[in-house]
């Protein structure tokens, strides 16, 4: 007997007007069509309610991820409502200083933890937005932490 896997909608964390304000945001960007700006913004969600609901694991975006991330960030009031309605707390960004290729600086095997760190939280993972290549050099805490004052 196996045990069917709720897929979460990453849409169902923000209201629509939200939604439709972080995909203009993304749009400013000329390389972003409303597809792939809605699709980022999507991975953005599932991979900040994954970073949300696991504190202590360690975890890091892609660069096409962290895009959507920067995006929703700035856009602070959408951002920090988001953040603490669903968590309690403020999901920090910490930019990592190093070469971002061990496990402690956001590379390769931080990337893959993510992947699976999402999968396991039942969202959809977009494999065109998560290449391994494309680690971005930054994750959402500072030694392990969401909330580090680092």
């Amino acid at each position: 007997m196996s045990t069917a896997v709720m897929i979460r909608d990453p849409k169902a964390y923000v209201t629509p007007e939200v939604w439709e304000r972080e995909v203009t945001l993304l749009l400013r960007n000329p390389d972003n069509t409303r597809e792939l700006a809605e699709a980022k913004f999507a991975q953005a969600v599932a991979y900040l309610v994954t970073c949300g609901e696991n504190p202590d694991l360690l975890m890091g975006p892609s660069k096409q991820v962290d895009e959507a991330w920067h995006s929703f960030m700035l856009d602070s009031i959408p951002y920090h409502h988001f953040t603490d309605r669903h968590f309690g707390r403020y999901i920090h960004h910490v930019p990592e200083l190093g070469d971002g290729r061990d496990a402690r600086d956001g590379g390769p095997l931080v990337l893959e933890r993510t992947i699976n760190a999402i999968k396991a939280a039942g969202f959809e993972i977009d494999p065109d937005l998560w290449g391994m290549e494309s680690a971005a050099d930054c994750n959402q805490c500072h030694a392990g932490c969401h909330d580090s004052p680092k």
